[in-house]
């Protein structure tokens, strides 16, 4: 892999990057769409000059209307002079368009979605049926749980490992998905492949496209772990593919191809001796029994007639190098060409150009998993209604959440917010930010009867604060439970589930777990 000699921030201009901030941050600016052209041109022509924050800004107030990158100021620098946000002349004014889905038929139903309101300029809201909730939480739930559903096996989408979900919900039990630790991308299509099939992959990368695009519009995030290859495709760069990029789609192939590689670097001189002693693992080239066809996939052929043509020390070299054409090229390029089209039926990829392959994971997908600190939570998360930053419950709960693995870190995120992922920069950009509420009981009621609910709207988190050190820990020991909970019912109308007392044997489980 390679290797970054010089760090991408000693890069960075400050003084230009002060200069765009100002421009970027001033309410007026944005109104009026007067940004300089020497900002948009350096920001794709030289985006090392600007921080990923800075050129992420950009993109907003330049892709997308001027209400919507009002409205992304606001949300991002509530330092702003409220009086700038509530004059007439800047406050954003954006049509919202709500929509109610089924959790049974979601992909489905989703598809018709983005097909109706996918170019909308609205602000698209999801609610479910026969749930009580709208707005935020759903809807952020709404693009990951199809993130999900898009990266079920039998779609026939991915390269990967067919796997199970750890925690199946409903119609997910049984149901197999594709992991790649590298990250996704597309599986490729053979000269043979049928028509229908064809078309049908086609309209599926289409409409993810669309998804992803929409998502972006409105400051929302799909769950899709995307490889860099496919970034490369999406910034339109698949011409500098090469075999180093095989790495990040398959690296079993990628390692036998490159030790294949620095055997058939013969002399001419040598090479009827390499005949009779290249070997791989102890085989010869021709032991290996390899033919031309792409590695994994027998029914695709290199070249016409391919599975009868076996790979020898002559042709290694056109072997190896169509290995790569037809992986990262000529297999997929009608899957991303119908992912193109989607993605600019809302708005151009050329707005993309602000951004490295490697940035576009975060900026579509949101921050990558990192360790929650309690220090950070402290600062990041917001005490109200009763809660108090001191409250012994609030600080345990903080230590719990630190401690919590990726998997957990998902759960809890998806169960608060609607979505497993943060923005780029965690807490400290979750908006609205994660705020612990104290719940409120009637004096007929013990508050030990009730555990933690959420308002996922709003990014609530309500708890009894708990008068002892015993009780603290109990009510902050329950968040596990919570995640497990709401993870296993049918629906996630989380502020209305009904929790039990739990025994002590049910605490020590849940910590244990």
């Amino acid at each position: 892999m390679f290797k970054e000699i010089i760090p991408t921030s000693e890069f960075i201009n400050s003084k230009l990057t002060a200069k765009a901030n100002r421009q970027l941050q001033d309410p007026l600016v944005i109104m009026t769409g007067n940004i300089p052209t020497w900002l948009t041109e350096l920001g794709k022509t030289c985006p090392f000059f600007f921080p990923f924050d800075t050129r992420q800004m950009l993109f907003y107030v330049t892709a997308f209307d001027r209400d919507r990158a009002m409205q992304r100021l606001l949300d991002t620098n509530p330092e702003i002079n409220q009086s700038d946000s509530q004059d007439s002349r800047v406050a954003p004014r954006l049509d919202r368009k709500k929509r109610t889905v089924n959790r049974e038929e979601l992909l489905k139903q989703a598809e018709s979605v983005m097909q109706d309101l996918g170019s909308s300029r609205a602000m698209l809201e999801i609610q479910y049926e026969n749930e009580v909730g709208t707005g935020l939480g759903p809807t952020l739930e709404f693009y990951a749980l199809v993130s999900q559903e898009l990266q079920r096996a039998d779609l026939g989408l991915w390269r990967g490992e067919e796997v199970t979900l750890s925690n199946p919900k409903g119609s997910q039990e049984g149901t197999k998905y594709i992991q790649n630790l590298q990250g996704l991308f597309a599986l490729p299509f053979g000269r043979t492949a049928k028509p229908a099939h064809i078309a049908k992959v086609k309209m599926k990368f289409r409409f993810l496209g669309k998804l992803m695009a929409k998502a972006s519009m409105n400051f929302r995030l799909v769950d899709l772990p995307l490889g860099l290859p496919f970034c490369k495709w999406m910034l339109r760069q698949e011409t500098s593919l090469t075999s180093h990029d095989l790495f990040d789609i398959d690296p079993v192939v990628a390692r036998s191809k490159k030790r294949l590689e620095q055997d058939k670097s013969q002399t001419k001189e040598s090479l009827q001796y390499a005949l009779e002693t290249l070997t791989m693992n102890g085989c010869s080239v021709e032991d290996l029994g390899l033919d031309f066809t792409l590695p994994g996939f027998p029914n695709i052929e290199l070249k016409k007639g391919g599975k009868d043509i076996p790979v020898t020390i002559h042709n290694l070299e056109e072997y190896l190098r169509l290995v790569i054409f037809w992986a990262l090229n000529e297999g997929v390029s009608r899957q991303f060409d119908s992912f193109r089209d989607g993605f600019e039926s809302v708005f151009p990829l050329s707005h993309l150009q602000y951004f490295y392959p490697e940035e576009l994971d975060q900026l579509l997908c949101g921050s990558k998993a990192d360790t929650w600190d309690a220090k950070t939570l402290m600062e990041c998360c917001r005490p109200d209604h009763g809660s108090t930053p001191d409250s012994r419950a609030v600080k345990f709960l903080f230590e719990i959440l630190s401690s919590f693995d990726n998997e957990q870190q998902r759960l809890f995120l998806q169960s608060v917010t609607g979505s497993p992922r943060l923005p780029v920069g965690g807490f400290r950009s979750l908006n609205p930010p994660l705020t612990t509420v104290r719940k409120t009981f009637e004096s007929t009621e013990n508050p030990d009867d009730f555990l933690p609910s959420v308002m996922t709207c709003v990014n609530y988190l309500k708890f009894n604060a708990g008068q002892t050190v015993d009780s603290s820990k109990r009510r902050a020991a329950v968040i596990p439970c919570l995640l497990i909970t709401t993870r296993s019912q049918k629906s996630d109308h989380l502020s209305n589930i009904q929790y039990n007392s739990l025994t002590e044997t049910d605490m020590e489980n849940m910590q244990g777990n």
